[in-house]
């Protein structure tokens, strides 16, 4: 990823296992899920225990994540909290 990262659809934007920290200050991570698109962390951190990336299965709808939202962790490493301006 570069240090400028333009957003031109979410679709093609957010991966499953992405890391947010939303307007209100809430994280969510990106789910796989068509309609629950947004999850909330779990306990038991971002891999499984064969070290495979965890993609939760989804529990609230695109809009409950307040704009803007800053990117902490994709692919389950971290990437320096930018601010994604979609």
């Amino acid at each position: 990823m570069t240090d400028v990262h333009k957003i031109t659809s979410l679709d093609a934007t957010w991966k499953p296992g992405d890391v947010v920290l939303d307007a209100e200050g809430n994280l969510l991570v990106r789910s796989a899920h068509p309609q629950w698109v947004w999850d909330y962390p779990t306990e038991g951190g971002l891999r499984d225990r064969f070290g495979n990336l965890s993609i939760p299965e989804g529990a609230v709808e695109e809009g409950h994540a307040v704009r803007p939202l800053i990117l902490l962790v994709r692919e389950g490493r971290a990437v320096a909290g930018r601010e994604i301006a979609e």
